[in-house]
Parts: structure tokens; C-alpha cells; sequence
């Protein structure tokens, strides 16, 4: 019979077997076969406690009469544990204080070496004697691995805002086996650095910087470092927080923009953002000496009386830290009081869910009142004041209609309407000694010729001017043709039809077409030659 061993590829565990005269080869439920199995390679953490587990399986007609360990040293191998069912356990001195079996049995062979060290790394191998096949058995390699120590330390120099790009933190990863792969996780644009140092021991030490330009928008951001090392179950992390330091941010608050002459209990807090803390604060006014009755009390600005005019100009807030020294303006304009609220008295609606509220310039503020419901007593009287108002509006509107009617309204006929003067009634003519003086007249006459012409003489001796005789003569020739004109209408339109006589002076109306239709009817002759228009108004 021979042994031969093979390798899974199971988990880390080597198989042999036993085979006998070549021919038949029996699996772990055969009957002339036992099984050593123990995990390939197992790993160690300096100083901890590491398992080395070996399962045997024999068969129903085989019979374990020892197991043991072996460790495998350059110099040959020696025996570092021995377990027999009918004797018992044997460990040798130099490990009999941290070397033990789990549960030895004639299935289980384990055992568990404490306080690992570098010394401890080698190949160890589980060994199971059976009758009568014999030895079986099967080896592991034991590697130590070291823990890294891991921390995180802040840059040499301090990060101040605006400055130039400087080493925000250092993440450390000291005397791992193997060496740890470390890094940084953040959202800022930075850069990491990574450097290894060796150790005498075996062990090496990562580190890795983070480089960045400081700015003051992520302060209080955090970088986290992440390590990961086969002797740690999960990735380890370490967060650290960004100190930026920057100089004071300066807000003023207080002046809202309407401060008045005689307003009180006003004043003007500074307030700073900075880091480290702003340790100085002062109040100083720029245009002029800072005003009576005006205290500065820590960061604030106290008006101890009622604003004066003079209060009106430019304060200056300044604030220091250990980084610089920082101000911040304000225009103060003082304006007039404000009018005062009238005296009336408005009536306050009342509701379930209305209020009224009082601000400190008087005016009435009112939130969302629900009306309540008017009395009925008072609607009659709403209904009629509606009522009448309307009709003294429809009254209103009806007179002044009627002036503008009024206004507007004229004559568009024509002024045939006017009472004709019939041609008995127009200027007489003269009498023949009128139209011929005497020789003394002559005389006058024409020595006043030009005088009389032109109307500087006021009356000639025979009554009439020359130009009222020349229109004499005229209105007799026009008589004698109205005369023969009218003859042969007067059957038609009669002397006066439609009224009874005529008034001195005058005829009644008559119907326009009675009246003289010729190119020139529309127009009436006076005594001094002139005419005027029948149908148009003279003023």
C-alpha cells in the first residue's frame, strides 16, 4: 500500500488518503481510509491568539491511536504537541504555557497557540497515526500579521483663509505587516501625498498627507482618513474637521432705515464671524465727534435719549482677532417725525377670530377679522340710503343734461321767419326840393364837397350827405323793380295772409316762397348803401 496526497481546491485544505496495492481508493466513507484536513494558510496577528485546525476522519474499521504537531524549523522538525487517547496530552516546555488542543478527540486535533509572535511563523503539520493503515497527514503555513497603529495628525502650519496651499492633515498608518493601504475621502479639490518607511522589525509605516488651499467657506468640513489591513475585520476610519482660521466678518443690525427725530430705545449692535473669536470691539464715528448721550457698551451702540437731528452721519464698527482687523460702515440719516395719526376713533369690528393690534406709531392693525353679522334693524335703513342715493344721482345727471341740451340747442332754419318790410315801409324817398337846393345851398354845396364826401361835416343844410342821396337814388330804382316783381305774386301770396294788419313799421311772417328768390333776395339795402344778409345772425 502507498499514501497519496492531494490539494484542493476547497478553502485552503489539503486531502490524503490511503490506496492500497494500487487498486482501489476509498473516500471518506470507505472502510480501509482516514482524512487529515487543516486549511492551506492561516494568518496570525501579532500578539493574538491564532487556531490551527486540523479534522480527522477515520474509517469504521480503523482504530486512531495518536495525533500530534509538528512544527518544520530549518534545522528539521520537531514535535510541538502530542495527543493520545489512551495517554493523554504532551506538550513540550518552551510551549506548554501558550499552546493547548481545542477538544482533542479522535475527530479533532486543533489546537490554539497564544501571544503570537515572529518567531511563530513557519509550516506546521497535523499528524494521525491509525491501525493499521498507519500515518496520515497534512500541512499549514502560519504567517504573523501585524496591526497598524492609525491616527491622524494636523498640519505643521495653521490653515488661514486665502493663504497658499499647505498640508491639511496626515493620516498614519505605523508598522503594519503587510503594509496598510490607506487614504483620504472628501469633496474638497485636494491632493494626497502617500510614503512608506520601512521598519526593523519587518513592519512598514504608511503615511498619508492631504494638500490643500485654505479657504473659509468649508470650515467645519470633515476629511475622513480610511485604513484597510488584512488584520482588521472591517475598514477602519477616522474623521477629522477642518480649522480654518480667517479674519472678522462684520455685520451691523439695529438700524432699520427709519429713524426719526424723537425716537427712543434705539441702538446699533456688531456682530462678528471669525476664528479664533474677535476680541476687540469699538464704536467711532467718522464725520464727527461721537454725540451726547450716546454709551458704547461691548459691541453695541446704546441711544440713552431721543434721536436728535444732529445724531444724522457715519459710524464705524471695528472688530480684531489674531488674524486682523476688520470694520464695517453705517449711514445714519435721521428724518423728520412722522405726522401724527388723526384723532377719530375707527370702530373695531368684532368676530370669533379677529384682533387688533396697536404699533408704536399708532396705527391700527387688524388680522384677518371676521365680520360680524349687521344687525337686521340696520338694513332698512342701508336699503334706503342706497335708494335715495341713486336718485339723487338720476337727478344730477337729468339737470345737467338738460343745461347742456339747452346750451347746444340753436336756430337752423332760415330768416324768411323774420318779419318781412315791405317795400311801403323802406326809406322814403326825398322830396324834389330835397333833391334840388337852392342856389345858396349849391354855393355851400360845393365849396363842401370834399367835406361832405368823407362825413366831416355833421349835417348839410338840406339834411342829407352825398352818400345818403346816392343810396336814395339807389333804393328807388330797386323799388320800382321790386314793385314789378312782387305784382305778380301778390294774387299767389296775397298782402297778408295769415295775419290781420301788419304792426307799424313791420308785416307779418310769410312763407319763404313769398319772398323774393332772386340773385339778390337774400340781402336788404340800408340809406347809407350798405346791405345785409336775410339769412344770416349780425352781432
Amino acid at each position: 500500500s502507498q499514501i497519496n496526497c492531494t490539494y484542493s481546491t476547497m478553502p485552503l485544505s489539503n486531502k490524503c488518503t490511503f490506496q492500497l496495492n494500487n487498486v482501489f481508493v476509498f473516500s471518506l466513507a470507505g472502510v480501509w481510509s482516514s482524512q487529515v484536513v487543516v486549511p492551506q494558510r492561516v494568518s496570525a496577528v501579532l500578539g493574538k491568539n491564532v487556531t490551527l485546525e486540523c479534522k480527522v476522519e477515520v474509517g469504521t474499521n480503523l482504530t486512531l491511536t495518536q495525533s500530534s504537531w509538528e512544527r518544520r524549523l530549518p534545522s528539521g522538525s520537531v514535535t510541538v504537541a502530542v495527543y493520545n487517547p489512551r495517554f493523554g496530552i504532551s506538550i513540550p516546555p518552551e510551549f506548554g504555557h501558550r499552546l493547548y488542543f481545542r477538544s482533542p478527540s479522535s475527530h479533532d486535533a486543533t489546537i490554539i497557540l497564544e501571544n503570537v509572535g515572529f518567531a511563530d511563523v513557519g509550516v506546521y503539520t497535523c499528524k494521525v497515526a491509525t491501525f493499521p493503515l498507519g500515518n496520515t497527514q497534512a500541512s499549514t503555513t502560519v504567517s504573523v500579521l501585524v496591526e497598524p497603529k492609525i491616527y491622524v495628525s494636523a498640519g505643521s502650519t495653521p490653515l488661514i483663509d486665502g493663504g497658499n496651499e499647505t498640508v491639511v492633515a496626515t493620516c498614519i498608518a505605523e508598522r503594519a505587516r503587510p503594509p496598510a493601504e490607506v487614504s483620504w475621502e472628501s469633496n474638497l479639490f485636494g491632493q494626497s501625498e502617500v510614503q512608506l518607511f520601512d521598519e526593523a522589525n519587518g513592519t512598514t509605516s504608511t503615511q498619508v498627507r492631504y494638500l490643500w488651499q485654505p479657504t473659509r467657506h468649508v470650515q467645519g468640513h470633515t476629511l475622513t482618513c480610511v485604513v484597510r489591513h488584512p488584520a482588521l475585520q472591517n475598514d477602519f476610519r477616522i474623521p477629522y474637521q477642518l480649522n480654518v482660521q480667517f479674519a472678522p466678518d462684520i455685520s451691523v443690525v439695529g438700524y432699520d432705515g427709519d429713524w426719526y427725530i424723537g425716537r427712543e430705545n434705539v441702538q446699533m449692535t456688531c456682530k462678528a464671524n471669525a476664528n479664533p473669536p474677535a476680541h476687540h470691539f469699538r464704536w467711532i464715528r467718522l464725520d464727527s465727534e461721537m454725540p451726547e448721550g450716546v454709551e458704547i457698551m461691548n459691541s453695541t451702540l446704546l441711544f440713552l435719549r431721543p434721536l436728535q437731528r444732529n445724531d444724522s452721519g457715519v459710524y464705524r464698527c471695528e472688530v480684531a482677532n489674531d488674524i486682523n482687523l476688520r470694520s464695517r460702515d453705517v449711514r445714519i440719516l435721521i428724518q423728520d417725525p412722522p405726522a401724527m395719526p388723526s384723532t377719530i376713533t375707527a370702530p373695531v369690528l368684532t368676530g370669533s377670530a379677529s384682533s387688533t393690534l396697536v404699533d408704536e406709531k399708532g396705527h391700527v392693525l387688524l388680522s384677518s377679522p371676521t365680520l360680524q353679522a349687521i344687525p337686521a334693524s340696520n338694513v332698512g335703513s342701508i336699503v334706503g340710503g342706497a335708494v335715495g342715493g341713486a336718485l339723487f344721482l338720476l337727478l344730477v345727471l337729468s339737470l345737467v343734461g338738460v343745461c347742456y341740451l339747452r346750451k347746444q340747442q340753436t336756430f337752423h332754419g332760415n330768416y324768411y321767419t323774420k318779419q318781412y318790410l315791405g317795400p311801403n315801409d323802406l326809406q322814403k324817398a326825398p322830396t324834389q326840393h330835397e333833391l334840388h337846393p337852392t342856389k345858396a345851398g349849391s354855393s355851400s354845396y360845393h365849396q363842401d364837397h370834399d367835406r361832405e364826401e368823407w362825413g366831416a361835416q355833421d349835417y348839410p343844410s338840406n339834411g342829407y350827405t352825398r352818400a345818403m342821396r346816392e343810396s336814395n337814388q339807389h333804393q328807388q330804382n330797386q323799388h320800382h323793380e321790386h314793385l314789378q316783381y312782387s305784382s305778380s305774386r301778390q294774387a299767389r301770396c296775397g298782402r297778408y295772409p295769415n295775419s290781420g294788419k301788419p304792426k307799424e313799421n313791420s308785416s307779418p311772417y310769410m312763407s319763404d316762397d313769398c319772398y323774393d328768390s332772386g340773385p339778390d333776395g337774400d340781402y336788404v339795402a340800408h340809406t347809407d348803401g350798405s346791405v345785409i344778409s336775410r339769412r344770416e345772425w349780425y352781432v
